[in-house]
């Protein structure tokens, strides 16, 4: 009786096949006057919900094929897939109801349609409406349904949803942040915060900041060379990423339409090639070229199993702009400001922003997004209190200290004077694994622990957080909804290589729609 309930089949290790064996299977099948139905998805957790789903698809035809979302596709956020793919696929195979299982070899149902040509393709019933769908792809495939000349089926069997249990009863989540996700779905929804981030769209932003080029040399570690005393490594491969305001900007036109970068770079015509290449298509590039400063260049020496970073070069110019050069910068940002809704300052202290650039963009009576960063190459002598005013400041908790002169001083306190020097309406202190601080000069200190479960790269992290989060300020979110989203955003950051590519809006809304279900 048991074995009856959960519907568990002996036989099921015979039923997993590769999409190219199924492909020959289903046709004999089908030879043999079979009527074919297919399932896909992800089935992170095996619910009831779907065991009703299958075996309604079941009554639709002859044999019930179920295709699985491999681990690398699943795009639901940090931690997700929790069961990992040959999990997954051994659940389903142990259901009665489904006759064979294969794992999907790509993104979507869209090829595995093509190539297994179901007569039937069955979906729960909260795909019926292609509106709700955050990735657009269900009319792909339905559009692939129709070509191999099957037909779709929504099923109306009452549903569940894996991510809501996943959230309720298998959380990787420190308790500091389940209290606050179980607070903030009360208040929040997925589809309320999703709906904020799709009205920055008709924003016009621009982004002023020093642009860099981020190399990624990958290299072997041999150890000590016994006659120079010197680390030795073996150099294997390299990669190039368009970094500092170049990544802000593609954050920023992932979500905002009209973007326009006004920044400096050298003379190499191949490296300004590359970084042209990289901007997505809605990013204007207002680049003044300079003769003898070249365009800058932070090279990371890492173990690449780990990225473990060993070791940096940079090529950088950080002594001030030429008064030539500043009045084309000048010129350009006058250009580009009276239009824009948002400024974004991106001020990584490498020469770029002279007292006359930021007079210019403190006088201006723009929304200013204001990023200050202390590195290595300028010491500490870049600070925010070099800005007379911002509207919205995003900042990290050493960054601060360092504005107050004071490393003992309370981050809440110097937070607060540098709201009142720079007549700021919020500033956000970023913490690293303490998540992030906001306040405001209305309301109490917003407190919004972190939404990552693993960490593959901080590099560029913070530059997405700023980035993304500077239009919501404009937009004036409150600070729960800006902290939330930029932790989302910084969850989804720290799993993309340095800034390989920006973050990406539909996954960022489909880690927003499983945390809050």
């Amino acid at each position: 009786m048991a074995m009856n309930a959960v519907e568990l089949n002996s036989n099921y290790l015979k039923k997993n096949y590769s999409i190219s064996e199924l492909a020959e299977i289903l046709q004999r099948e089908k030879e043999t006057g079979k009527k074919i139905v297919l399932c896909h998805g992800v089935f992170d957790l095996l619910h009831p919900g779907h065991i009703l789903h299958f075996k309604a698809a079941k009554r639709l035809g002859d044999i019930l094929v179920v295709t699985v979302t491999p681990d690398r596709f699943v795009n639901k956020g940090p931690g997700r897939p929790y069961f990992n793919q040959r999990l997954r696929i051994e659940s389903l195979s142990a259901l009665q109801s489904v006759d064979y299982v294969a794992l999907n070899e790509w993104p979507t149902a869209v090829e595995t349609i093509r190539r297994l040509k179901p007569d039937v393709y069955a979906k729960g019933s909260d795909y019926a409406d292609p509106s709700q769908d955050l990735t657009g792809k269900i009319a792909f495939e339905i559009a692939a349904v129709k070509e191999v000349g099957g037909q779709i089926v929504f099923t109306s069997e009452e549903t569940f949803s894996s991510t809501n249990l996943l959230n309720q009863f298998f959380t990787t989540y420190p308790p500091e942040t389940e209290v606050f996700l179980q607070k903030f779905r009360k208040e929040h929804s997925a589809d309320e915060i999703i709906n904020c981030l799709r009205s920055l769209s008709d924003l016009k932003v621009v982004v002023v900041g020093e642009s860099i080029l981020d190399q990624y040399c990958y290299c072997n570690p041999l150890g000590m060379s016994p006659k120079e005393g010197i680390i030795t490594t073996r150099f294997m491969s390299e990669e190039n990423f368009a970094g500092g305001t170049l990544a802000i900007a593609n954050h920023v036109a992932g979500f905002c339409n009209d973007v326009t970068l006004v920044t400096c770079l050298g003379q190499d015509q191949g490296t300004r090639d590359f970084i042209t290449s990289k901007l997505l298509p809605n990013v204007k590039l207002e680049a003044v070229i300079t003769e003898n400063r070249p365009t800058i260049i932070k090279r990371r020496f890492l173990e690449p199993t780990f990225l473990k970073k060993m070791f940096e070069i940079q090529w950088l110019d950080e002594s001030l702009l030429p008064d030539l050069i500043e009045r084309k910068v000048m010129k350009n940002i006058a250009e580009a400001i009276p239009g824009a809704d948002v400024v974004i300052i991106a001020d990584y202290g490498h020469g770029l922003f002279t007292e006359n650039l930021r007079s210019l963009l403190c006088d201006s009576d723009k929304f200013l997004a204001v990023n200050v960063q202390s590195n290595s190459a300028n010491f500490g002598f870049n600070l925010i209190s070099k800005y007379s005013r911002a509207d919205y400041v995003c900042i990290d908790e050493l960054e601060l200290k360092l504005a107050s002169q004071s490393l003992h001083s309370h981050f809440q306190t110097v937070a607060r004077q540098v709201l009142k020097k720079l007549k700021a309406q919020r500033i956000i202190v970023t913490r690293g694994y303490k998540g992030a601080l906001l306040m405001n000069q209305k309301n109490e200190p917003v407190e919004v622990p972190v939404a990552s479960t693993k960490v593959l790269d901080r590099v560029g992290a913070g530059d997405a957080f700023f980035a993304i989060t500077a239009p919501c300020a404009f937009k004036n979110y409150d600070d729960s909804v800006l902290g939330f989203i930029g932790n989302c955003v910084g969850a989804l950051a720290v799993n993309i290589v340095c800034n390989k590519e920006p973050v990406n809006p539909v996954l960022l809304y489909k880690f927003i729609n499983s945390l809050l279900k």
